[in-house]
């Protein structure tokens, strides 16, 4: 019995993987389902099985990033500490959450240029729940004295899709292998990226006195 519940985790595990590379591909509407079953090496029944539709896939594949970072977002803004320190902890724990999922970027690019037309309400709370922990972190921050007042989604806003991108962009140079006299195509250490935007964030709420 164990070993069959263990093989039945593997596998679920093998197709979400697989669903999470297709949808950074080639984004919902170009995924197939027959492709996802292929990299997973089971059979499009077994699919179905554990996820019920290509849009229980997609949905299980960005909750569980969501699910992550609200869960570590949430705990830096409960936690103890001044809220310029809760803010780098924020954008530390984003970006590694980022980096472990290297499907991620690419997928969440793709659903904005699309509109978010497949973000179901459940997936959108996930996402918003990751939002009011930043903003409660950003409102101590005011409260404190130390932030000025600027609004918390439009921060959020500002912060996030640099992510993104920079790891977007990580990918494209890891995978396209462009010229080395490229100037743009120079690498960036994750770390490096990090301290960038923590001083980047701080710099636009700080209060300059």
């Amino acid at each position: 019995m164990a070993a069959r519940r263990a093989r039945t985790r593997d596998t679920q595990a093998g197709v979400f993987r697989a669903a999470a590379q297709e949808f950074a591909d080639r984004g919902f509407d170009a995924a197939r389902v027959d492709r996802i079953a292929a990299r997973a090496r089971v059979n499009k029944a077994m699919l179905y099985y554990h996820y019920g539709s290509k849009q229980g896939l997609y949905d299980a594949v960005l909750r569980d990033v969501f699910t992550a970072i609200g869960a570590r977002a949430r705990a830096i803004a409960d936690g103890h500490g001044a809220a310029d320190q809760k803010l780098d902890a924020w954008i530390a724990a984003i970006v590694e959450e980022a980096a472990a999922r290297p499907w991620f970027p690419p997928l969440m690019l793709r659903e904005i240029a699309s509109g978010a037309r497949h973000l179901d309400p459940a997936t959108f709370g996930l996402m918003n729940a990751v939002f009011l922990a930043v903003r409660d972190l950003i409102v101590q921050g005011q409260r404190e004295g130390a932030f000025r007042p600027a609004d918390p989604l439009l921060t959020h806003m500002t912060i996030l899709p640099p992510i993104l991108i920079f790891f977007a962009r990580q990918n494209a140079i890891e995978q396209r292998k462009p010229p080395k006299d490229l100037a743009a195509a120079e690498p960036r250490k994750t770390h490096e990226f990090v301290t960038h935007m923590q001083a980047s964030a701080r710099g636009m709420l700080h209060l300059h006195r």
